[in-house]
């Protein structure tokens, strides 16, 4: 999906549903999906993701608004035979699969919408593009993906990063920064049900110089504890002093759900208790209405 664009997603007909109940439920499918989208996805990540033609004709569409960025959980019910009159005056980047580079490539063939692609001979594609690359967007110009629809993909990470207004240097202040996204990643994994293996901590430079240190941990874990422990020490032992710093990130990988894991130790169940209980705080307080008290210390934004 693109956040450069309009944003287009056709979903199939799921049988011999009335329309208008049909059309609620896409609503409600729209709504909930375009909410887990960041605001400003990579460009050319997305566009235009197409069903084949239900049996029933109806395609269903969402669209992401250019202007404001944001996600909309509008929904449109359509015939299948005016799939074609929709997607043709939408800019070629809207497709899934126009980047940057190939929708360079496209304009310089004089292609700039949908319709102008899907108006172009394949073998004028497949010189350019790759064989495979060229059919792969025609097909979508012409309101066709074989994919079958992924209703939920486990995610392979879980990560947090912070840009900071000003570089920061002292090492006490950044460990603080480094303990809140800690904190913040171990909540998340809790929430959504994982622990992990692998810890990264990630600096961005004032010179933007960017350095990524790893290490991965006997048990995997969900608590903010173990994972501000192994950021530490990666930040303890990279190289130089005085590091400005304009990033600072956190991320946990190598996900296994949590109960595929044996509980921890006592010490570590008892952490565990506690940053649960932090979890029901914030869910009903709010985000940062229960922290560590060396975070009290921490400065505002």
């Amino acid at each position: 999906m693109s956040g450069q664009s309009e944003h287009d997603a056709a979903f199939p007909d799921h049988g011999p549903i009335h329309e208008k109940r049909l059309e609620m439920l896409v609503r409600l499918i729209v709504r909930d999906e375009l909410q887990r989208l960041p605001a400003d996805p990579n460009p050319g990540s997305g566009g235009t993701t197409d069903a084949d033609p239900p049996a029933s004709g109806v395609a269903l569409t969402a669209k992401r608004s250019e202007d404001s960025n944001q996600s909309s959980s509008d929904a449109e019910v359509m015939c299948a035979e005016d799939v074609a009159a929709f997607l043709d005056p939408l800019p070629a980047r809207a497709l899934w699969g126009v980047g940057e580079k190939t929708g360079e490539v496209l304009g310089r063939l004089g292609i700039r919408t949908v319709g102008d692609l899907a108006r172009t001979p394949a073998a004028v594609l497949e010189r350019v593009l790759g064989e495979q690359h060229a059919r792969d967007l025609l097909d979508r110009a012409r309101g066709v993906d074989e994919r079958g629809v992924v209703p939920y993909e486990p995610p392979k990470s879980v990560s947090h990063e912070e840009t900071f207004d000003r570089d920061l240097d002292d090492e006490r202040e950044l460990l603080r920064e480094a303990l809140a996204l800690s904190q913040r990643v171990a909540a998340r994994l809790r929430s959504d049900g994982y622990r992990a293996r692998t810890i990264t901590l990630k600096i961005r430079l004032a010179n933007f110089t960017t350095l990524t240190r790893s290490r991965t941990v006997s048990a995997s874990t969900d608590l903010g504890a173990d994972v501000y422990r192994v950021v530490s020490e990666l930040f303890a032992a990279l190289p130089g002093a005085r590091r400005r710093v304009r990033l600072l990130g956190v991320a946990a990988t190598g996900l296994v759900a949590a109960g595929e894991e044996q509980l921890a130790l006592l010490r570590g169940e008892r952490w565990g208790d506690l940053e649960r209980a932090v979890d029901r705080i914030e869910r009903r307080f709010g985000r940062g209405s229960a922290k560590p008290a060396t975070l009290l210390e921490r400065r505002t934004k």
